[in-house]
């Protein structure tokens, strides 16, 4: 089974490795921002250095990422204010052109240039043992270790791991997947030696995983420090847990897929095929499965992408939670963006109606004035199907619903919900429904939406076939 691993390992590096022609693109793109920012420094009177970080910087990147980090260096000892207002002038400086504001611990510039995508990314210089003045400042100390440890076969072993990762959708730590970043795809390749190896280690992974490279601590220390399902002590700073941002789901799916690769290796965990596929096989799979899907769209609110989709998982975990109170069984739930137009909560429950009736509990037999006023309250009521009854050792009564149809329950209640600030705000503007069949209209035109709800209806994972 390793000779066919090896074979498909080899095929996959082939595939990802930049060629002469990328390395020259990137390189003339960081050219042209470096050269404008420095001139922009020398005008300002400002001491510092530009370097290309991450991925490009180790020779890990794989060819069709076009994802640049620049960081704009100032000196040790530079306070944490000089360094956000000076270097966001730096950074929009390099910019040039219609760049936009991100914002992780303090804002950054992003651009697109001659088909690279930059984040330009002030910082403050520290040194080995230092805490860090903001998150990304230790940036530049992993691109350094990185460049002490790997190996050339080991910098091929973490595009082949990259590449798998994406196969299987759960590359990035970004909100939006909550996955596996290119840092962590390099300790993973660092701490086991090669690719095949970190798959065979994934597949043998177990309740809670502890990965100290440096052994900042004892045997068992750090995963008492840190509460995730994956620990990933971050070399250069102890106090850093690198896969912080890998869900369960995330973890779990890796495992899953590292043990099916293992059984029967296949370049479709790699580059898996894209189900050409239309609405009519959407509607076709939710007919079968005799459930019901809802979307519910909104405006896109112009925020930085992992702020957006913080607003987005929290406003879908209220509307789940909503139907969950008025007694729809929620299957699962997703959502989509393009990060510009428009927002999309999906979500599938076990049907579109739920029964007439619902059940209230009451006060207990044995509490006499709270059980006198509860069967006063519902002995005449019109909203009463059934009861008030004793069941065991309280009284119970069966009350009409207000809403028993999924559509015009989400149309009543979303608006009442205390939504995400900024998807408040767009649901205000106007939203819509749209269930089972209605949902042609909304994909009508947007392919990777279909993609997307094929997806949530199907299940499977495109790796395993």
């Amino acid at each position: 089974m390793s000779e066919e691993i090896e074979r498909i390992r080899a095929e996959v590096a082939e595939r990802v490795s930049p060629k002469a022609k990328d390395r020259a693109e990137i390189e003339r793109v960081l050219r042209k921002v470096s050269s404008k920012i420095n001139r922009e420094a020398k005008n300002r009177k400002l001491q510092v250095r530009v370097e290309v970080e991450g991925s490009i910087a180790k020779d890990t990147w794989v060819a069709d990422d076009r994802d640049l980090d620049v960081f704009i260096i100032f000196p040790h000892g530079t306070s944490k204010e000089d360094m956000k207002e000076e270097g966001l002038k730096l950074a929009k400086a390099g910019a040039g052109g219609l760049w936009r504001l991100g914002y992780a611990e303090h804002p950054y510039v992003e651009v697109e240039i001659d088909g690279c995508r930059l984040d330009i990314v002030p910082s403050i210089e520290i040194r080995d043992g230092d805490r860090p003045v903001t998150s990304v400042d230790r940036t530049p100390l992993h691109t350094r270790f990185m460049l002490e440890r790997l190996s050339p076969k080991m910098k091929r072993d973490v595009r082949v791991l990259k590449q798998f990762m994406k196969g299987i959708e759960v590359y990035g730590a970004e909100l939006k997947v909550g996955g596996f970043s290119g840092y962590l795809c390099e300790l993973l390749a660092l701490n086991y030696g090669s690719f095949e190896k970190v798959i065979r280690a994934a597949a043998e992974w177990r309740g809670k995983t502890v990965i100290d490279y440096m052994h900042h601590y004892k045997e068992g220390e750090g995963g008492k420090v840190f509460d995730t399902p994956l620990v990933i002590v971050d070399p250069v700073d102890r106090r850093r847990n690198a896969a912080a941002a890998v869900t369960h789901q995330s973890y779990s799916t890796f495992i899953a897929a590292s043990r099916w690769f293992l059984r029967r290796p296949a370049m479709d965990f790699f580059f898996p095929k894209p189900e050409s596929a239309g609405f009519p096989e959407v509607s076709k799979a939710i007919r079968e499965r005799g459930t019901a899907v809802a979307a519910i769209a909104v405006g896109c609110p112009n925020l930085p992408s992992d702020i957006l989709w913080g607003e987005v998982y929290k406003s879908l975990t209220r509307t789940v939670d909503m139907l969950d109170e008025h007694s729809f069984r929620v299957n699962s739930h997703t959502a989509w963006s393009d990060e510009k137009g428009s927002v999309v909560l999906l979500i599938e429950v076990e049907g579109r109606g739920v029964r007439e009736g619902r059940i209230h509990m009451g006060p207990k037999v044995s509490f006499a004035d709270e059980a006198e006023r509860f069967v006063n309250k519902y002995l005449d009521s019109k909203n009463v199907l059934a009861g008030p009854y004793v069941k065991e050792d309280r009284w119970y009564v069966e009350l009409k619903r207000d809403q028993t149809d999924l559509k015009a329950l989400i149309k009543e209640e979303f608006p009442k919900l205390r939504l995400s600030k900024d998807i408040m705000v767009e649901a205000k503007k106007g939203f819509k429904v749209f269930v089972d069949g209605e949902l042609a209209t909304l994909c009508r035109g947007r392919k990777e939406l279909v993609e997307v709800l094929l997806k949530f209806v199907r299940k499977r994972p495109a790796w395993l076939r």
